[in-house]
């Protein structure tokens, strides 16, 4: 569930090449390479004063990141966020600047997963995760506000795919990105891919009855919105099964009632003290040989305090703000068509402004010989964005059901 090109699944792609054992070492050896030194930006306060969402804690100029062989500077900003008990936590990020703009409009980044421990925060990342996506906003003239989620970079107990956590934490990014650089534009578009697509849609139904200013609307590119169905197809699907583990301890860091040996297999446990140090490709490689009975204990989907979490964490039920841009991949294995197709037209019944769109041959991400959803579709991407900060039309088109691939939908 993310969406970094040339990140994402990367193991996979040397299944066939390599065993087990190969494969969790390159792992980590990527991982090792792609790593920035920790600084002591991510360090919280302790104790950690009251203060409004959004509030900045502290910055920091960086100008360590490289994407494409090329340097990319940002401002990392350490500011006040709320769990979803509404507790106050510091939360990470990055403000990334295109060069020569006075007063650029903003795409805030809801990133898709990269693990649950504190080195997986896209800001420590040289390449930021999936910085070839954000690359192409920078080179528009817009600035990228880039939330890491609480506890990525912080203190590694990310309230993983809980929607209310990660809303706070993209309202927090906005504001604490305002007062880092003075001079960023009111309006704003949220774009967001798989977990951060979940988290975007959260977003957008916070938006509802607490409006941020300037927000113009939300892409989302193959979310994570029927939590149940994700976890269930996850679990039988090889070599997907270490979103699984990342997902129960996530749940678990939320909810202390959730215990993690009634969802997986002894098996499943001795491994899980990885996801603390291990991103999503190292989980994805330790995990690679457990699937369904060999992963998780039987009827873990009905384990009360789990079955809620997911429930109260899946979007796709409830009117969103919009417009919303909505886009799936018909060759998606991670999140597939089937869910996305159910979720858009259970938002459309709400009244929510979807723009439902389905594209032929495009995978959750790039890897392999396979185009992901965010890179196949980047051209329709940036001109929904900037048709929006233009004022045009994008946005008015309100979709159902299942449009054929080769159509954007029939607008009413």
């Amino acid at each position: 569930m993310t969406g970094a090109a040339g990140t994402a699944f990367a193991v996979a792609v040397r299944a066939d090449s390599c065993d087990q054992a190969c494969q969790v070492a390159w792992a980590w050896e990527a991982q090792h390479r792609n790593a920035l030194p920790r600084t002591t930006l991510y360090d919280a306060p302790h104790p950690l004063r009251p203060a409004s969402l959004g509030a900045l804690i502290k910055q920091e100029r960086t100008s360590a990141y490289v994407v494409e062989g090329r340097p990319v500077r940002g401002v990392r900003v350490l500011y006040h966020s709320r769990t979803s008990a509404g507790r106050d936590i510091a939360a990470s990020g990055v403000v990334l600047l295109p060069p020569g703009v006075k007063h650029p409009k903003v795409v805030v980044d809801a990133h898709g997963s990269s693990g649950i421990g504190a080195a997986c925060a896209p800001s420590l990342m040289r390449d930021l995760y999936h910085g070839n996506q954000m690359t192409r906003f920078l080179e528009r003239g817009y600035a990228v506000v880039a939330p890491d989620y609480a506890g990525l970079g912080t203190d590694g107990r990310p309230e993983f795919v809980n929607k209310t956590a990660e809303a706070a934490d993209i309202v927090g990014a906005l504001r604490s990105a305002r007062q880092a650089v003075p001079g960023l534009s009111r309006d704003w578009v949220l774009w967001g891919h798989s977990q951060g697509g979940g988290a975007a849609l959260g977003f957008a139904e916070r938006q509802v009855s607490r409006p941020e200013p300037g927000y113009l609307g939300a892409v989302v590119t193959s979310p994570a919105t029927d939590l149940t169905a994700l976890v269930d197809h996850l679990d039988a699907t090889s070599p997907y099964g270490g979103f699984v583990p990342l997902i129960a301890q996530g749940a678990a860091f939320s909810d202390p009632s959730i215990r993690l040996r009634k969802l997986l297999t002894p098996a499943a446990l001795d491994r899980i003290g990885t996801t603390r140090t291990g991103c999503l490709n190292v989980a994805l490689a330790v995990y690679s040989d457990l699937t369904g009975e060999r992963l998780t204990r039987p009827g873990y989907l009905t384990d009360a305090p789990f079955s809620r979490y997911l429930a109260r964490n899946s979007t796709g039920r409830r009117y969103v703000a919009g417009p919303v841009l909505f886009l799936q991949g018909d060759a998606d294995t991670v999140v597939t068509r089937q869910v996305s197709d159910r979720t858009a037209a259970a938002l459309c019944r709400t009244g929510s402004r979807i723009d439902y769109r389905v594209r032929p041959g495009l995978e959750h991400d790039t890897w392999g010989g396979a185009t992901g959803i965010d890179d196949g579709a980047m051209p329709e991407i940036l001109a929904w964005i900037g048709d929006r900060f233009a004022g045009g039309t994008a946005g008015t088109a309100h979709t159902c059901g299942s449009p054929a691939p080769e159509r954007q939908g029939v607008s009413r």
